[in-house]
């Protein structure tokens, strides 16, 4: 069985293979942490988003964690939030079955076409959203970028991936005490990729670089980058290497948008949301939506 998981991950689904009680109809891609999966639930009579996690050997305290917040995440129906239904285990690879949005990514929202900023504004106000009822949920993302959230058909936007950076990306102890011993390019490379330092490079706050506290003002950095990113067409942080790049970032060295590229009090908004020295951020997400 685990040998046709693994041929199907690499190809399109046998129209027979199973995931849990789902059946698989089609492979819709693949990302960082796993494959996704249109399915259908036949015990509800409904179709859903299958997410098939890669296996990185995360140990069971991990995944114990992974299911706690998924319970958390199904308990928590709001708009801006894809919903999560249940969460599994499937030839040796968790797999959460979530919430089917016919859509495309924030990002590729944002290139279809020319936005106004007043239409970039609204949308992100939307995901900003879907990250304070999480938060309120006591659930932090650890991840959010433009790509871990959809706009459905309907315009409406739902973040997603909620907390699956820690699972797929679990450190050894031995890259957590090369994390403390050295801050070279290489080093910080090979501790992004192996899960030392958790998240995506481009949208990570000083205190996720440094290992320090992971709370929901990581998120609100990321937010701040992904927003920057959108109106600006680049960035905040310049960097043409990791390390520079994480330099920059705990220094709180921004570079300047271009002209016009954003209206005066949205920059000053989210140059507080990412202020290196995270007491001068915004205390929360809500402050930052306010």
């Amino acid at each position: 069985m685990r040998a046709r998981v693994e041929a199907r991950l690499r190809g399109a689904p046998d129209p027979a293979m199973n995931i849990g009680r789902f059946v698989v109809l089609e492979r819709l891609g693949a990302g960082g942490m796993g494959v996704v999966f249109s399915a259908f639930d036949p015990q509800l009579d409904r179709k859903v988003a299958i997410k098939l996690l890669f296996d990185r050997r995360a140990d069971e305290r991990e995944r114990a964690r992974l299911v706690a917040e998924a319970k958390a995440m199904a308990k928590l129906a709001h708009p801006n939030v894809v919903g999560v239904y249940e969460i599994g285990e499937h030839a040796g690879r968790v797999f959460i079955a979530m919430e089917l949005v016919q859509g495309r990514t924030l990002r590729a929202w944002i290139r279809e076409r020319p936005r106004s900023w007043r239409e970039i504004l609204a949308m992100y106000l939307q995901a900003g959203r879907g990250l304070v009822a999480a938060h309120a949920a006591g659930i932090v993302h650890r991840d959010f970028k433009p790509d871990n959230v959809l706009v459905g058909d309907d315009e409406r936007a739902r973040v997603l991936d909620f907390g699956l950076a820690r699972l797929v990306a679990q450190p050894s102890s031995e890259d957590a005490d090369a994390s403390s011993a050295s801050t070279s390019e290489a080093s910080i490379t090979k501790l992004t990729r192996t899960g030392a330092v958790l998240g995506t490079p481009a949208y990570m706050a000083p205190e996720q670089i440094q290992g320090g506290v992971i709370d929901e003002l990581v998120d609100e950095f990321a937010f701040c980058i992904a927003m920057w990113e959108a109106f600006a067409g680049e960035r905040p942080f310049a960097g043409a290497s990791v390390q520079a790049l994480f330099g920059n970032v705990t220094r709180g060295e921004l570079r300047k948008p271009p002209r016009g590229a954003l209206p005066g009090w949205i920059e000053a908004v989210l140059r507080r949301g990412l202020a290196a020295d995270r007491e001068r951020r915004w205390v929360s997400v809500v402050a930052l939506l306010g």
